[in-house]
């Protein structure tokens, strides 16, 4: 039963163990991450305009930078759509592949009019992978680039001049936005298997619980079980044999002594036979256990069969319909043996019948003699009967007892199998 070593110190290195890579082509997985892909996009659309109309002034040729105020603020509302679709949906739905399309549309405009949206376009690489999914998300990460380009050069007037250097520059941009997908696929595959790592490390974590309830429970059953046999066998060197001796010395005893004190050492000697036979019962009670060698069912009857070989008195076992194992079989054999021993002491019972019944969830035992019988109510209860019913009581079980004078006793125990 080994137990293996250190799951939760394994799991707590895999949760802090850095992941390299973009997520997603993304910021940030976190709360401050998913803000500022918020945030970000809108900010980098107001300084690419902003920048546009510097350059206009100074070196860039063109008066069309105002007239891109028109896509970007067409822009920057289809961006608030596509977040409160994407709040409700899931990426790669149909409303956000038709709005994203609108907004690469638009954004292919503000980079006609304005070459510096181009700083804006760049959010297309983490758009992809927020809004989209599969081939179109791919499809969007080459548009984003051919834009980036554009802006780049300078202008769709550059790129007919230059068409070399804008073949060039997009092919870059396409190696460029190739790692970018590449790594952040080894992300993913990293995650994956870090979430498989993770679900490996809470079944190991769970299965090392159970085995180690397992383990404490078995201990406590071993030292239990020592305890018993040491008890028992102290009481069978000590009080058991110390009343054979005193019975021994009462039948030595002469006949040649006045018949008042003859009763008397009757008396005695009857009390120590009784007292022999508790020892002997509770050695019984306290030695190896019943079930370790054989089935409940077995138990029960060997032990039925002792009981009434010993005391003289018919017994019946009946198991016909009755489960051989239970979690709770001890209980059971307790439950019998001090049944058994009650009724020999106070029944005078001629018959006794045990009928051990069981279905998926319980299991029942019930021991029905026909001896004198008490009044329930009128009888105080004695440690036998309590012990019976703590043992049932402990197991979520229960106990029953039901009488009438001159009419015998049932007892009824129960017990989840």
């Amino acid at each position: 039963m080994a137990i293996l070593p250190a799951p939760a110190q394994l799991r707590a290195e895999l949760e802090s163990e850095p992941v390299p890579g973009a997520a997603r082509c993304g910021i940030g997985q976190g709360s401050r991450g998913e803000m500022l892909e918020v945030w970000i996009p809108p900010a980098l659309l107001l300084v690419a305009w902003s920048v546009g109309w510097i350059a206009e002034q100074t070196w860039m040729p063109g008066d069309r930078v105002l007239w891109a105020l028109i896509p970007t603020g067409v822009i920057a509302l289809v961006r608030g759509l596509l977040e409160k679709i994407l709040r409700r949906s899931r990426p790669g739905a149909r409303p956000l592949v038709m709005l994203y399309a609108l907004h690469l549309m638009l954004v292919a405009i503000g980079t006609l009019l304005n070459p510096m949206t181009c700083i804006y376009a760049f959010v297309g690489y983490i758009d992809s992978q927020r809004f989209l999914a599969g081939r179109t998300a791919q499809a969007v990460v080459v548009v984003t680039a051919l834009l980036c380009a554009v802006g780049q050069l300078g202008g769709v007037q550059v790129v007919l001049t230059e068409i070399w250097f804008f073949v060039g520059l997009a092919v870059v941009n396409m190696l460029i936005a190739t790692c970018m997908m590449f790594l952040a696929g080894e992300r993913e595959r990293i995650l994956d298997q870090r979430e498989q790592a993770l679900s490996e490390i809470d079944r190991v974590n769970r299965e090392n619980a159970h085995l180690h309830e397992q383990l404490m429970a078995g201990a406590r059953r071993a030292g239990a079980d020592e305890e018993r046999d040491r008890l028992s066998r102290e009481i069978h060197d000590t009080v058991a044999q110390g009343l054979v001796g005193v019975i021994r010395q009462l039948e030595t005893v002469g006949s040649d002594i006045d018949p008042a004190s003859r009763h008397r050492l009757a008396i005695a000697e009857e009390a120590a036979r009784d007292c022999l036979l508790e020892a002997r019962r509770a050695v019984e009670a306290l030695g190896p256990h019943q079930l370790h060698d054989t089935d409940l069912v077995e138990a029960l009857s060997a032990l039925v069969a002792r009981w009434a070989r010993t005391h003289r008195v018919v017994a019946t076992f009946d198991a016909d319909e009755a489960p051989r194992e239970g979690r709770h079989g001890d209980v059971l054999v307790r439950v019998a043996q001090e049944s058994l021993a009650n009724i020999a002491r106070h029944a005078g019972a001629g018959t006794v019948t045990a009928t051990l019944l069981g279905d998926e969830k319980t299991m029942v035992l019930r021991i029905v003699d026909d001896g004198r019988g008490f009044e329930p109510g009128a009888v105080e209860r004695g440690h036998g009967l309590s012990n019976m019913a703590e043992r049932t009581r402990r197991v979520d079980g229960g106990l029953e007892i039901s009488s009438t004078p001159g009419r015998g006793t049932t007892v009824t125990a129960t017990v989840p199998r």
